[in-house]
């Protein structure tokens, strides 16, 4: 990796701000997914006024909504190469369908009645929304290498890839037979089939921050 000034080969200012305006969509990104986890969390103990907590993961949906406005507006006025241009636009869209997904768990939650869900699949989901902040963390660390430390890139994305590998082991492994376990039982296929949505929409939140991940190295790739 270069050692010159982080920013030295994002050349134009445009793009600078663009980069910049980037690393605030990953935090409006982390924010939604915390608020989606904490709506899970919420979920699994009682949901008790639920549907605030799940407002607030639309609010900061929203917010990252409207970064991403901010950030296609730069790329559409700025001279930018077609490469970089061409991911910075496929990350603030790969990250845009994590708070997607985040939102639409929160929201599905909203629709349930906890008491009528196994408290073991509650709180195997609770752990799964867990893995999926934690991703969006490591991701928000990782671009912000791309902008200060470039050459620590390829460490921050690799730990954004473990926790996907872990998650697909816990689904694998805990949830996915705790919740065929419980559905078979159930006999609520309404219930079974929102909590699998919830389920689906979490993982897919995992699955975006990995892709993004990927992005994020094609685009340190480029400062060398």
């Amino acid at each position: 990796m270069s050692h010159e000034s982080p920013l030295a080969w994002l050349g134009k200012q445009k793009e600078k701000q663009a980069l910049n305006l980037c690393k605030k969509h990953m935090d409006d990104i982390a924010k939604t997914a915390e608020a989606m986890k904490n709506t899970v969390h919420l979920f699994s103990r009682d949901g008790q006024n639920i549907r605030e907590k799940a407002e607030i993961v639309l609010d900061n949906e929203r917010k990252a909504d409207e970064t991403k406005s901010k950030i296609l507006e730069e790329l559409s006025t700025g001279n930018f190469p077609p490469l970089s241009r061409e991911n910075i636009i496929r990350l603030i869209m790969t990250a845009d369908d994590i708070a997607d997904n985040a939102r639409a768990a929160a929201m599905k939650l909203t629709f349930l009645d906890p008491e009528s869900v196994d408290q073991e699949v509650k709180d195997s989901l609770k752990e799964l929304s867990d893995l999926a902040y934690e991703s969006t963390k490591l991701l928000k660390k990782a671009f912000e290498a791309t902008l200060e430390k470039p050459d620590s890139v390829r460490q921050e994305t690799s730990a954004v890839e473990k926790i996907e590998e872990k998650t697909d082991t816990f689904r694998a492994e805990k949830l996915i037979p705790k919740m065929v376990k419980w559905a078979d039982k159930s006999n609520k296929p309404g219930t079974s089939f929102v909590i699998s949505e919830v389920e689906n929409n979490i993982e897919e939140v995992v699955d975006q921050a990995e892709n993004c991940a990927d992005v994020i190295r094609e685009i340190a790739i480029g400062s060398l």
